[in-house]
């Protein structure tokens, strides 16, 4: 871990109480798939990971060398703080024994790790005024969070993507993994959950590229929970693979040869790691209460192309060269806005700020 990017060292006294360490807050499963790379990065630095209720870490999460799994419920039952919290929102607005919000209740200093890029009438929401500092993708974050919260903000890339650029997986192993055939190109279908969901409005239209193209598809993680019906649907489309689990998306952007999103933070992943997608258009998403017309997922649509249900586009397009030449233009645009120009130490950079905060502590002073 590069911690010359920040002038002041580690800031850590290893003598301390251990609650000077920071931690992690885990809510779900899946947001283990966006820590784990910076705890690998913490290295010998100790930090505690905190699991809300009974949240279970995945068998695949890499976990810090130095550092305790504890549940939330011992951290407020001992009336603990940690000196840092990072969280990729607030969790829950009710106060803690009436009196404040969770995340003022376990740390004196929260630190905000954006894990999607979509959704703006949500990630940009008031919530974000109980943070004291945030780690962002990129530029066009960087400049919201300032202008809207006066928060300091780190831009360190996407760390879940680092080892896309680090490693170079084997496709067939891939391939057979998630039942392809190698003779045909794979699409890799990611869609939302509840009313901006492309499920069930484009299923007999990607169930129609079967004969052509693999098709795997994974499921928001909350939706077998809350929507079970229509993951039910999706099973009978004849897909390759379907995922309902917390696996990680990684390996799926590895896979692909085309990828298709419709709301959210997947497709500014596929900008980062420069993917070829389509985009699934659901009608009124724009007036979603969780985007607005302003929101980045919705201005995507003016640089790539996108489709309507029922517009049986969809095989025209992915044949269409170009298509693509368009396609990589507006990624290449759009890559420099959005992310950090760094790709595969996205992780040694937010672990860095986690730990020495003083962008976070010079912020405090000028205001």
């Amino acid at each position: 871990m590069n911690f010359g990017l920040f002038p002041f060292g580690w800031l850590h006294d290893r003598k301390k109480d251990q609650l000077q360490r920071p931690a992690f807050l885990v809510h779900t499963a899946e947001i283990a798939n966006h820590f784990s790379p910076i705890w690998q990065a913490f290295g010998d630095h100790p930090c505690d990971i905190l699991l809300l209720d009974d949240v279970i870490l995945p068998p695949w999460a890499t976990l810090p060398r130095n550092g305790r799994v504890r549940p939330v419920s011992e951290v407020l039952g001992r009336k603990e703080r940690y000196a840092a919290l990072v969280t990729n929102h607030v969790i829950s607005l009710a106060p803690v024994s009436g009196k404040e919000p969770l995340i003022k209740a376990l740390s004196s200093t929260n630190i905000r790790m954006m894990y999607a890029a979509g959704k703006s009438a949500w990630n940009l929401d008031s919530w974000n005024s109980l943070y004291d500092g945030v780690l962002c993708f990129g530029p066009h974050h960087a400049k919201l969070f300032a202008e809207q919260f006066g928060l300091p903000v780190v831009e360190m890339g996407y760390p879940r993507f680092d080892r896309f650029f680090r490693e170079f997986p084997d496709i067939q192993v891939l391939q057979a993994q998630y039942g392809c055939d190698p003779d045909k190109p794979t699409i890799v279908w990611l869609p939302t959950w509840k009313n901006l969901s492309s499920v069930d409005h484009f299923n007999a239209e990607i169930a129609a590229l079967l004969p052509s193209y693999n098709v795997v598809a994974k499921v928001h993680p909350l939706m077998p929970d809350t929507e079970p019906e229509r993951v039910e649907r999706l099973t009978h489309l004849g897909l390759n693979a379907l995922l309902t689990g917390s696996e990680d998306n990684l390996p799926l952007y590895q896979l692909a040869d085309f990828m298709l999103f419709d709301y959210g933070g997947p497709p500014f992943a596929a900008i980062y790691t420069a993917k070829r997608f389509l985009l699934l258009n659901v009608l009124g998403a724009e007036s979603d209460a969780l985007t607005g017309p302003l929101s980045p997922d919705i201005q995507l649509r003016a640089h790539f192309a996108n489709v309507n249900p029922g517009s049986n586009q969809l095989a025209k397009l992915l044949e269409d060269p170009n298509v693509w030449l368009a396609h990589e233009a507006a990624s290449d645009l759009l890559r420099s806005d959005f992310f950090a120009p760094n790709y595969g130490n996205s992780a040694e950079i937010a672990a860095a700020a986690i730990v020495d905060r003083t962008w976070i502590t010079r912020a405090r002073v000028r205001s």
